[in-house]
């Protein structure tokens, strides 16, 4: 199987995104501030 140039679509995902999408996705931030800030 052969691909020409025009067919092959690269896209660079930083890694550091994926994981900033999961924790906002699990709520971890709002999870964290409401157990460790509780008095702010």
């Amino acid at each position: 199987m052969s691909f020409s140039e025009s067919q092959i679509k690269v896209q660079d995902i930083e890694h550091l995104g994926i994981v900033a999408g999961i924790i906002d996705e699990m709520s971890l931030v709002d999870f964290f501030n409401q157990t460790h800030f509780i008095n702010k």
